[in-house]
């Protein structure tokens, strides 16, 4: 059968429309590959504890309780600066742990250093014996604030223990507080160094008041876990 024109056109044409679509497939296929294989993970930071000046005095067992963090700020992602009415949160860099977990532990071990005569512990930690005192954070900004500097912004408070709880009818100590360092220039590591300095600051300002407290009676001291049964706080 004799092919016209027409028909011979179509007819060398297909094998190379078929090649163009392979091709393209082929394409849309290694563009999906290297979008899969590029995702590096975020990099992860850590505060850490800063020394200060240990003094004597101080309860013989204080608890740093999970502090409140702002939900604008309780995230994976660092939140880099707060200008009071936009939070600007790295897309690279995360913290290592839970935010609330770093602050009472490195606040836990700031204390520890500052009181070298007090067993200070983070709440959920296994221990087995009951504070004489606690200290509570409440943070509502943990970031560069609208000055460039590095801040920490929070409601800091230290009770009495009554009963295995804070007392908040006897003496008890609660400040609004805002400390900061120096605008940074040079990235998250700055920050988050600064961060850790002013968590220092706070634990200054705790352990000062942890000193205050008048002293606890013998009768009124824990009762030790071998004695009462094993105890873990949840």
């Amino acid at each position: 059968m004799t092919l016209s024109p027409t028909s011979r056109r179509l007819q060398a044409a297909l094998p190379r429309r078929s090649l163009l679509l392979g091709a393209a497939g082929l394409g849309v296929m290694a563009t999906t590959l290297t979008a899969c294989s590029s995702g590096a993970g975020p990099t992860l930071y850590t505060l850490s504890v800063v020394p200060g000046q240990p003094a004597p005095g101080g309860p013989r067992f204080v608890e740093v309780r999970q502090p409140t963090i702002a939900s604008g700020l309780d995230r994976d992602r660092i939140v880099t600066a707060d200008s009071g009415y936009k939070l600007t949160v790295s897309a690279n860099d995360a913290w290592g742990d839970s935010l609330a977990g770093q602050i009472s532990r490195t606040l836990a071990g700031d204390l520890a250093q500052r009181l070298p005569g007090t067993s200070v512990f983070a709440e959920n930690d296994a221990v087995s014996t009951e504070p004489q005192a606690y200290v509570e954070l409440s943070v509502t900004r943990f970031s560069a604030g609208p000055s460039g500097a590095v801040q920490i912004e929070a409601a800091l408070s230290v009770k009495g223990a009554q009963a295995g709880a804070p007392d908040t009818s006897g003496q008890f100590y609660m400040q609004r507080v805002l400390v900061q360092a120096p605008a940074v220039s040079s990235g998250t590591m700055a920050m988050v160094e600064a961060l850790s300095q002013l968590l220092g600051q706070l634990a200054d300002q705790a352990a000062a008041q942890l000193r205050m407290m008048p002293p606890v009676p013998p009768e009124s001291s824990p009762v030790p876990a071998s004695a009462a049964g094993s105890h873990h706080r949840k």
